[in-house]
């Protein structure tokens, strides 16, 4: 197998990557690299085949999990809603059991307390995302 035909595989591997974003591809394009540069040297199909074999085994196993890891530290659930969970905000309106205002960073979003009204003004911490509602409870004090 020549050179270019690697290539061409690596390429196919990381075009399909830009759709999937889950770092299989980009794996397997990294090995079909490393195949390309082991078929400069030996017209072998046989060392071609297991540059690349190992390349992804070692890639996919080690590379792939450190790389998921970086881009989502809290997990493959937790995306940018989620990860409001636990931050500081601040009531816009009075916020009841039913509905109410509350900015989060720079968002605003619609909040319902977990029990009672959340007078406007106060400080509140967000304890549960409902859809786009964002569940509240008064922020402890601070010691």
């Amino acid at each position: 197998m020549s050179w270019y035909i690697w290539l061409i595989v690596a390429i196919v591997c990381f075009i399909i990557e830009t759709f999937t974003v889950e770092f299989t591809f980009l794996m397997l394009g990294g090995s079909a690299l490393i195949a390309t540069g082991v078929a400069f040297g030996t017209e072998s199909i046989v060392w071609q085949v297991l540059a690349f074999s190992l390349a992804a085994l070692v890639l996919i196993l080690f590379a792939r999990p450190w790389a998921l890891k970086k881009m989502n530290p809290k997990g493959a659930a937790a995306g940018n809603v989620y990860g409001q969970v636990g931050k500081a905000a601040r009531t816009l309106t009075g916020v009841d059991e039913r509905s109410g205002r509350v900015k989060i960073g720079g968002d605003v979003w619609s909040a319902r307390s977990v029990g009672g009204l959340i007078p406007e003004g106060s400080d509140v911490v967000v304890v549960q995302i409902d859809g786009a509602t964002a569940v509240v409870a008064p922020r402890p004090p601070q010691p």
